[in-house]
């Protein structure tokens, strides 16, 4: 009896433990690869933003390595995101000073460590035009229809309304900054190339979670559970 007691109580815990296993957070969020306007103290735990490249007519994401630059918004976007900076490809490329950058796919990346392998929350996104967003290749978010491209895109993610998508259990790869978002941001302009008025960019955050991987420990647990109740059903008969 003494045994089924424990082997009971062992079950039980392996069960409560998946509920109760200790959580990782992981906040995101852009800033510059180098000094510029970046409003208040960003902490969080990815990399600066890289500009990994240009591509004038495909939307294939790039893999350069390369300097992004903090964004002041003015009033012609809205404000970058709390604890995030609006980027871009030159310091001349944001509202503020704008140089009309070459219309075509911008791609910026950034790393993190993630301790868990599964992670749910939310991320929100603006861009000029628009952008799409991968997290390890894998597309989280579509670029936006651009429309009339009378300011920027028509549909999110735009760079006046935030785009906040929600996740579940997304699945993260281990080791240091082994997980990698980029953003492709597609910069058409209705002005000319080296004129004013059309501006690009990307601000994004993130707040993650992890959650558990139930279900080694539930099936083991479970199944424990399962034996100890046939053998007491056994001992009762």
């Amino acid at each position: 009896m003494k045994n089924l007691i424990k082997l009971s109580a062992l079950a039980a815990v392996l069960v409560a433990s998946c509920g109760f296993a200790s959580a990782d957070t992981l906040t995101l969020g852009s800033f510059g690869s180098t000094a510029g306007y970046n409003p208040g103290t960003i902490t969080v735990d990815n990399t600066a933003m890289n500009f990994a490249g240009f591509n004038a007519t495909s939307d294939t994401p790039s893999t350069g390595t390369g300097t992004s630059y903090a964004l002041d918004p003015s009033n012609v976007w809205n404000p970058a995101i709390p604890n995030s900076a609006w980027v871009g490809s030159t310091v001349t490329s944001g509202p503020v000073g704008t140089v009309n950058p070459d219309f075509g796919f911008y791609t910026y990346t950034t790393s993190f460590t993630a301790g868990m392998p599964y992670y749910s929350g939310t991320l929100s996104v603006m861009a000029d035009d628009t952008t799409a967003v991968y997290l390890n290749g894998n597309l989280l978010i579509m670029a936006g229809a651009l429309g009339t491209d009378s300011h920027c895109a028509d549909n999110a993610p735009t760079c006046w309304i935030t785009d906040t998508i929600s996740l579940h259990g997304v699945m993260m790869n281990s080791g240091m900054d082994a997980n990698t978002l980029k953003f492709v941001v597609q910069q058409k302009g209705t002005g000319p190339v080296g004129g004013t008025g059309d501006p690009s960019g990307v601000d994004f955050s993130a707040s993650l979670t992890s959650v558990p991987e139930p279900s080694t420990l539930m099936m083991l647990g479970t199944g424990l559970l399962g034996s100890a109740g046939a053998i007491f059903r056994r001992m009762r008969s």
